[in-house]
């Protein structure tokens, strides 16, 4: 890759922890166990060789270290990661050496203006609506990065929002829906409260996006597929241009976009899946870019080269995954080849001319 380019990666680690360190109700891993997960990991991230990783599950940032200690990775990347006292799910972040800019952010609470408490429709229905979470279940990160002189500051948020699978919640004989009904209260909450963390994330990225051309990546484990209708909130629905003479995807003030959707636009055939459940295949980790990676955008620095999918390691069986490491979701790599809108407008003027 040349000096200006870019490579993004996304990589949920499956509850990176210490060993003996409990998950959950769980034990934590064996120290073999953990010793295939650090090892796989490794040769992972080296092959991978991205200039951005996004993480998710990481417990402990003292086991991510560990995973950048060994000889493929030691001294190549600097890490923004942190434990939570008692050590809980987190997410992280990976930079290569010298990219890493200004101060980082956790983000754990939901903006005052993006609660939505004693919502009223206008009609259909005359109840009022109030949902009174307050705070990510997983934080968000925020770190500004720049890949060379020349080029634009990026800022990139890693994400780990709520799980499609059923919430754990708290015993009540006396509530009827939990008596009655469990597993679906416990859906419920699930998918509300990632619903509310979307449109919170949403939120947050118009004040970072709107009325500039700053550019913005987000990496994350979103818990749903590109079409969803959580997923589809955080992008904001940005136009792609499919004819010459259109106009769409010429600018998106806020507007994300997905490097499936931008792999699908080059691909004769569509395999994404980064996570198996019940013998279907899913895309839950995403990478999701503003209009100053997408090839149309007027206000264009990077072109889209070529996204990949790791997910070899999910069809695996037992003994595979003892020699090869515990994993379960996919690991997506996407390339950006710097390209400035501005620079091939120049260049064609160039070898052109002005039109007469």
């Amino acid at each position: 890759m040349a000096r200006k380019d870019v490579s993004i990666a996304n990589f949920n680690l499956l509850n990176l922890n210490l060993p003996g360190q409990p998950i959950y109700d769980d034990a934590g891993w064996t120290q073999a166990q953990y010793d295939a997960k650090i090892a796989f990991t490794e040769r992972i991230l080296d092959d991978i060789d991205a200039d951005i990783i996004g993480f998710q599950e990481c417990w402990h940032a003292d086991a991510l270290a560990e995973i950048f200690d060994r000889s493929a990775l030691r001294g190549r990347y600097d890490l923004v990661a942190r434990t939570t006292d008692p050590p809980s799910i987190q997410v992280a972040l990976a930079v290569r050496k010298g990219m890493l800019q200004g101060p980082t952010e956790w983000i754990a609470d939901l903006p005052d203006d993006a609660r939505f408490i004693d919502l009223e429709e206008a009609r259909d229905a005359e109840e009022s609506v109030s949902v009174t979470i307050r705070r990510f279940s997983r934080p968000l990160l925020r770190v500004p990065v720049n890949k060379a002189n020349g080029t634009p500051d990026i800022t990139v948020f890693v994400a780990h929002l709520k799980s499609k699978g059923p919430t754990a919640l708290q015993g009540d004989d006396d509530n009827p829906v939990l008596r009655r009904h469990k597993f679906i209260a416990q859906t419920v909450v699930s998918h509300v409260r990632r619903m509310v963390e979307a449109g919170a994330f949403r939120a947050i990225l118009n004040d970072t996006m709107r009325r500039n051309d700053k550019p913005v990546v987000v990496l994350g484990d979103l818990n749903d597929a590109t079409t969803s209708v959580s997923t589809e909130l955080l992008t904001g629905n940005p136009g792609y241009r499919f004819f010459a003479k259109s106009t769409a995807g010429s600018k998106s003030d806020a507007g994300l976009y997905t490097v499936e959707k931008l792999q699908q636009l080059r691909s004769f055939r569509h395999v994404y899946y980064t996570y198996i459940f019940q013998n279907q295949m899913e895309s839950l980790d995403h990478i999701m870019v503003s209009d100053s990676f997408y090839d149309h955008s007027s206000i264009r620095s990077w072109s889209f080269r070529e996204m990949r999918v790791l997910n070899d390691h999910l069809t695996a069986t037992e003994s595979q995954r003892k020699r090869l490491g515990y994993n379960d979701h996919g690991i997506i790599v996407a390339l950006f080849d710097w390209n400035p809108m501005v620079e091939e407008a120049e260049r064609i003027l160039a070898e052109e001319g002005p039109a007469t």
